[in-house]
């Protein structure tokens, strides 16, 4: 059963170990989270296992049919543990995830500093080639005296107008 790409989000249900005759269970990247039910373990048919690319947590289940699914089936979640994966299960308590609101925090604050980096090598990259062209630096100039006296020719013409009747 191939359910990857779906979005979906939550645990895995328990209730996949009911299907008995299944051969392939593909659950790739979803948002899925929590550990992944030892109930699997009574899958006997089960040959292609892959969660890869979720955010699961705690220890693969221990049994000697998931310790024979490649490595890669379980990559893309750091919380994962076990010895499948080759990663330690430092206690018997998985960490805690990451909720929603602090994900989206962490990719607000890298967002603003990324929009901040582009920002001043932007400027900085403006001011150095103004710097080291002089005909571009009088054309700029040109440019910035231009804009200054047309925005006053427009001050006298429509604010200043105004009052000629007074």
């Amino acid at each position: 059963m191939n359910l990857s790409r779906n979005f979906l989000s939550g645990s895995i249900p328990k209730s996949f170990s009911n299907l008995t005759n299944i051969e392939s269970l593909d659950l790739s990247n979803n948002k899925l989270s929590g550990r992944i039910p030892t109930q699997l373990t009574d899958l006997n048919s089960l040959a292609i296992f892959n969660v890869s690319f979720n955010n699961l947590s705690g220890p693969v289940p221990d049994n000697w049919q998931f310790a024979n699914f490649d490595e890669s089936n379980y990559g893309g979640n750091p919380r994962l543990c076990g010895p499948q994966i080759k990663r330690s299960c430092g206690s018997s308590e998985p960490p805690t995830p990451l909720s929603q609101e602090d994900e989206s925090a962490i990719d607000r604050v890298s967002f603003y500093w990324s929009l901040f980096a582009a920002y001043v090598t932007t400027i900085m990259a403006f001011v150095s080639i103004l710097w080291l062209n002089s005909d571009w630096h009088k054309q700029w100039f040109c440019f910035i005296d231009a804009c200054i006296v047309s925005s006053y020719c427009w001050i006298l013409r429509n604010v200043f107008h105004k009052y000629d009747d007074i």
